[in-house]
């Protein structure tokens, strides 16, 4: 009973571990198109910043030198790491759930249930995931001088000032619409993918797979997880660039804001930002389940 118990904690830890290491690399890759992405979603619709991605890239550069890509980096660096921790912690234990209610533990679970078990992990992950990208949001549309946070510490600290839990908490709504969904698709379609490439490679193991096959089914993820979720993302990045001070919100809630999306800008407007959104999804999550199968496999 013993052994069990410490086969279970060993295998969550590793999880732990693994995940904050493909965290890392997935935000030192994603940020700067990432930061192009929630500008191009939160600009004024009759009075544009940008022109486009490559407008957005250079007249960020020119004006806010190049680490001015990387602005509110620190949350999601830190934030990452603690949410693919709990995002690779929460499906290995959904994985387990599941295998031991469909009576076979050492036995690969489908598709379709490593989908859910995904499912699964956002849910968990979307209570993590809010305030990270909160404050990531808030910080990232602060252009050139005119700041209102000092630091992502001084964000979290105002918003927790003004709002309290609920203030921290703005945008979840959207976060978990997004979240559920979106991480099915994520792991579904990197299992698929890497599963296919295993059927073919003759190699008796999934973690014997070369580190380009997995980027591949990373990137395939990544792009699954965004073409899927994207206009609900349009979202929830005005809802958390939105003011923290009910009184000077521009949306009531998600139904508002969509209402105003489309009546204002039509579908086009839940797609804005998605050309850097689709660049950085493939790098990112390359980097991201590439690092995660490589620490997996060393502390095995």
């Amino acid at each position: 009973m013993t052994d069990k118990h410490e086969s279970h904690l060993m295998i969550a830890l590793k999880d732990i571990l693994a995940g904050s290491i493909g965290g890392v690399g997935q935000v030192l890759t994603g940020h700067p198109l990432d930061t192009i992405k929630v500008r191009l979603q939160t600009q004024p619709v009759g009075a544009p910043v940008y022109s486009g991605t490559m407008d957005c890239l250079k007249k960020t550069i020119a004006s806010e030198g190049f680490w001015g890509l990387y602005k509110g980096v620190q949350s999601p660096l830190v934030g990452l790491s603690i949410m693919n921790s709990v995002m690779f912690l929460s499906y290995g234990q959904s994985k387990s759930f599941l295998q031991e209610l469909r009576g076979n533990t050492h036995k690969e679970l489908s598709v379709q249930d490593l989908t859910i078990a995904g499912s699964m992990a956002g849910f968990t992950i979307a209570f993590v995931e809010g305030p990270v990208d909160l404050f990531k949001s808030q910080m990232q549309v602060q252009y050139g001088d005119k700041k209102q946070y000092n630091g992502i510490m001084d964000c979290a600290k105002k918003i927790w000032q003004t709002r309290g839990i609920r203030g921290i908490y703005q945008g979840l709504g959207p976060t978990l619409i997004r979240d559920v969904p979106a991480n099915g698709a994520y792991f579904g379609f990197y299992e698929l993918t890497r599963r296919a490439f295993f059927q073919n490679s003759g190699k008796k193991s999934l973690t014997e797979l070369e580190s380009w096959k997995v980027m591949v089914a990373g990137a395939v993820g990544g792009v699954s997880y965004w073409t899927l979720t994207y206009p609900i993302d349009c979202v929830k990045s005005l809802i958390q660039t939105d003011a923290i001070n009910p009184i000077e919100r521009r949306y009531s809630g998600v139904i508002d804001c969509a209402q105003k999306i489309y009546k204002q800008q039509g579908i086009s407007g839940f797609y804005k930002g998605f050309t850097p959104c689709f660049l950085r999804a493939i790098p990112a999550n390359a980097a991201c389940f590439v690092l995660y199968e490589k620490a997996r496999a060393i502390m095995a």
